[in-house]
């Protein structure tokens, strides 16, 4: 068997032999294909939207129309163990913080790095009808474009600065909260809004009024990155322990990027990683849960 490491198993399967397959409808012929602006010339000529016909095959790749042979079984398995990967539920651990190093050289800035993880995490995630925060792009799908791109996804930030609000003239924005009285739907209703907080008039700022300040650059999409980074990571580990057996020509190696690079000195290779939820724990930790309300109730 040939030993292989997990990344170019994936890189393999993802760029060399699942684009064998031929398309949903079975034609290995290169008919689907037109210019991106094809959509906007259908829509001139007929005036309404035309359900053209998916070219990707099954394993939601563009095939390779020259390919005479199918996929290798061990291209199709790897497949079959990112699919899985949607089963992973998703969990940021209290403090959680990937631009710690960041915010550190950045100096004193208040509640801003607080604040910047938490958008970046919005970003990331959203709550389903059932409450539950779910990410955005699965991790299967964060596995699939980094086969196909190569390389890992990009984890580095610049140092923000606190910087001042200012206006188009570069002078210091102020504002102040007013409250007014508006129309409700069951009558005159009191609301607080935000306005001009400098007093034309007088050439000065109200008493009352405030500045505002910013992270020049914005860390939230470092946030963002970093936690991709940590999930796709994640997903090497787990992968390279499920493909362990059950392939038929290749013996798989595990990655051996770190767990989080930006962190000095290199932590210790984690087996789970802290975002990543298996589906064994999630099932474990569910379980926990209901016996702790049986044993409540």
């Amino acid at each position: 068997m040939k030993r292989i490491e997990i990344e170019a198993l994936l890189r393999w399967a993802y760029r060399d032999e699942l684009p064998k397959a031929a398309a949903a409808g079975g034609d290995r012929l290169a008919v689907g294909f037109r210019s991106g602006w094809g959509g906007v010339e259908k829509w001139g000529e007929l005036l309404t939207l035309v359900q053209e016909p998916d070219i990707r095959n099954r394993f939601g790749l563009v095939p390779d129309y020259l390919a005479t042979t199918e996929p290798h079984p061990d291209a199709v398995r790897v497949h079959e163990a990112v699919e899985r990967l949607r089963l992973c539920g998703f969990e940021a651990p209290a403090g959680w913080n990937p631009v710690a190093d960041l915010l550190d050289a950045a100096g004193d800035i208040g509640a801003h790095g607080t604040a910047a993880v938490a958008r970046g995490l919005a970003a990331l995630t959203l709550v389903d009808v059932m409450g539950r925060t779910v990410l955005r792009r699965s991790v299967s799908r964060l596995v699939m474009r980094q086969a196909i791109l190569g390389g890992c996804p990009a984890w580095e930030g610049d140092v923000p600065e606190l910087r001042q609000e200012t206006g188009a003239n570069g002078k210091v924005r102020w504002f102040r909260r007013v409250v007014l009285e508006v129309e409700g739907a069951f009558g005159p209703a009191l609301e607080e809004i935000e306005v001009d907080g400098y007093d034309q008039k007088r050439q000065r700022p109200f008493p009352d009024a405030y500045t505002k300040f910013f992270l020049d650059p914005d860390p939230a999409p470092v946030v963002e990155a970093r936690a991709e980074y940590e999930l796709w990571r994640g997903a090497l580990d787990l992968l390279a322990e499920d493909l362990t057996h059950g392939l038929e020509a290749h013996a798989v190696l595990p990655s051996t990027r770190s767990p989080r690079p930006w962190v000095a000195p290199d932590p210790e290779r984690r087996v789970l990683p802290s975002l990543l939820v298996p589906p064994e724990a999630a099932r474990e930790s569910r379980s926990v849960g209901r016996k702790k309300n049986s044993t409540g109730s």
